[in-house]
């Protein structure tokens, strides 16, 4: 990157030098103890005693998220490898989102140099693999046995990752009364753990519909393995051409985020013809408190993770419901125990770093340590959360008054 001459920048021997001890006095202000390293190995401070972190720059592009702090452009330096954090780097990023990628505030800092340096000719476009086309063996690596990519449930707090998946799959088994031989269809069946733990537990017909070849392939595998291929057909298929057949319960885990807000209206539209009357349906989505409204932390997301996603708040879905046809049973926030499933994720993916980098390349995990580092972050400081909905389909002539029982009965036996 060329810098442009002006009288600001000859005071300094190179752009890095000047941009981080420009940064290090915003770190001052900002009460955020840290040291620099940069490309040329020399320090910057700021001024407090208790310094737990050291970024270290490997590459001297990265002062180019210096001119625009937020999480787009550090999250993009930081996958791209510009630099390295000693340290734990979930602590860095929670410390710091406030003040530095709070989108919200005025960037006071550099905001008067960006003339200077900024020159976006040089900017190159880049191809970005997405997370649907990662193999199934990377997931596994961090997930767990039960692959399940979504928020766990954990009753206690020695509860592992995969107890706390299973937990999740019969609270939501129980939810929706599931009974033996009742048809059930899973929309956004992921690799089929939820489609072969109902199929298999509470002897449910299943049709779990997916966009992904491999994840059909590795679901279809599953039931076989477990002996319940009879009971699990996954199909390869967009929830908007499902066909005229009518299921007893429906459920929807970690696909609805993909659906946005233009088109959830239309989905539940689709979910209710689809279910019989005094059916059951349950949702389980992530939904936002700060308001659809894109940021740059939305930005990143649509960037490499989920492009066209958006959050809801839990009202619109309530209320998009409701126009659909749909009666709200009850409504449980799970957000704390997506904290501990994000945890966990983390985690694994620390631990298991260098058998990751076996299949997938750097850029690829540093993608994804971001993202449920960053996620982690936005749910245990409640900018999101996490709710299962069940909704009931009225039928034409009454109502079957059992379901609003309390779902939670002692006389009830759990599976997982």
């Amino acid at each position: 990157m060329k810098l442009l001459s002006n009288p600001v920048s000859r005071l300094f021997k190179n752009q890095e030098q000047f941009l981080l001890t420009q940064f290090i006095q915003f770190l001052n202000n900002e009460m955020i103890p840290m040291e620099i390293v940069d490309s040329q190995g020399k320090t910057y401070s700021t001024t407090h005693k208790d310094i737990r972190h050291t970024l270290v720059v490997r590459d001297k592009r990265f002062v180019k998220a210096l001119l625009s702090p937020d999480a787009l452009s550090f999250g993009e330096a930081y996958i791209n490898g510009y630099f390295e954090v000693i340290g734990n780097i979930k602590d860095l990023y929670e410390r710091v989102s406030d003040s530095l990628l709070n989108t919200n505030r005025p960037k006071r800092f550099l905001k008067y140099l960006t003339p200077f340096f900024m020159n976006p000719k040089s900017e190159e476009q880049k191809n970005i693999e997405y997370h649907y086309d990662v193999n199934a063996s990377f997931y596994q690596k961090f997930l767990g046995k039960t692959m399940g990519y979504t928020c766990g449930y954990y009753p206690s707090t020695d509860t592992s990752m995969d107890q706390a998946q299973n937990e999740k799959m019969d609270i939501i088994c129980r939810k929706i009364r599931l009974k033996p031989d009742e048809q059930l269809l899973d929309i956004g069946c992921g690799w089929g753990n939820f489609a072969v733990f109902a199929a298999k537990h509470y002897q449910a017909n299943v049709t779990g519909i997916t966009l992904s070849q491999e994840q059909k392939e590795f679901a279809d595998n599953w039931a076989r393995q477990e002996n319940v291929a009879d009971r699990v057909k996954i199909k390869l298929m967009n929830y908007r051409d499902l066909g005229q057949k009518i299921y007893d319960k429906i459920t929807c885990v970690g696909m609805s985020e993909h659906v946005g807000q233009r088109h959830m209206s239309g989905f539940f539209d689709r979910v209710y013809q689809c279910l019989a009357p005094d059916g059951l349906f349950l949702q389980h989505t992530i939904t936002t408190h700060t308001g659809s409204k894109k940021t740059q932390e939305n930005t990143f997301l649509d960037k490499y993770m989920f492009p066209g996603g958006q959050l809801l708040y839990q009202h619109e879905l309530i209320q998009k419901a409701a126009r659909s046809g749909f009666e709200m049973l009850s409504a449980e926030n799970l957000r704390p125990h997506y904290v501990r499933t994000l945890q966990d994720w983390v985690r694994q993916m620390e631990s298991k770093k260098d058998e990751l980098l076996k299949l997938v390349s750097e850029h690829v995990y540093r993608i994804y340590h971001v993202f449920f580092i960053g996620s982690l972050v936005s749910f245990k400081k409640q900018e999101i959360a996490l709710f299962q909905n069940l909704f009931y389909k009225k039928p034409d002539v009454g109502n079957t008054e059992d379901y609003f029982i309390s779902l939670y009965s002692t006389k009830e036996k759990r599976l997982a």
